[in-house]
């Protein structure tokens, strides 16, 4: 997905009613300027973010249990799955503007409602707003790679990019050699992109799970 088209994007969410009433611009900004996936963008809480200095921490999922409904588990799930990341500034401010839905468990994107988000919902209410703007092709798995692109052309390293991504291995002697679970500082800058007139072809990184 080229820059021009996330721009696109971010600003046609901004002006469509129900999709702001269901927070999915911030969301759809979170999951650019971070490449989180989505079931791990909706369980970051308060506690997890810090603006002041500009990271977040991924440290929880979701689970459904049955006869309870949804819950958050309190760890990821893979080890490399926790990491703390740094946030681009642009998206510091709007993560300052924005004014999460009152709930239980202080996340920073529930439900309309008030709710633990549902993955699957999740992805069905960015879709609705994602095809009344004709990027049918565009998923939420489109913003992760387009984070990776990005991360890529502003000269991260293929294992900073994995941390920042969480992945798993890219090699077991890389996984064993490199430093885990401190994505790099580059990360943010390179994610600044998003919110500059730089235009970047950002659709060819593939393979990004």
């Amino acid at each position: 997905m080229r820059l021009d088209e996330v721009r696109k994007i971010r600003a046609a969410l901004l002006a469509d009613d129900k999709a702001v009433g269901r927070d999915i611009p911030t969301l759809v900004d979170f999951m650019l300027g971070t490449g989180l996936r989505v079931g791990e963008a909706v369980t970051i809480t308060e506690s997890a973010l810090d603006l002041k200095a500009a990271t977040v921490e991924v440290r929880s999922t979701v689970v459904r249990v049955r006869g309870v409904g949804l819950v958050l588990q309190p760890k990821p799930k893979t080890h490399s799955g926790w990491r703390q990341l740094h946030l681009p500034a642009w998206l510091v401010a709007v993560l300052k503007a924005h004014e999460p839905v009152e709930n239980d468990w202080s996340l920073i994107f529930p439900s309309q409602y008030g709710k633990i988000r549902d993955r699957s919902n999740t992805n069905a209410d960015v879709r609705e707003a994602l095809d009344k703007l004709s990027f049918d092709w565009v998923t939420t798995h489109t913003f992760r790679k387009t984070t990776a692109t990005l991360l890529d052309d502003g000269g991260l390293t293929v294992r900073e990019i994995a941390d920042q991504l969480g992945h798993k291995r890219i090699s077991i002697t890389q996984d064993t050699c490199f430093g885990r679970h401190q994505a790099s500082p580059k990360a943010a800058g390179a994610l600044g992109a998003i919110n500059e007139g730089k235009e970047t072809d950002v659709s060819k990184s593939g393979g990004v799970d």
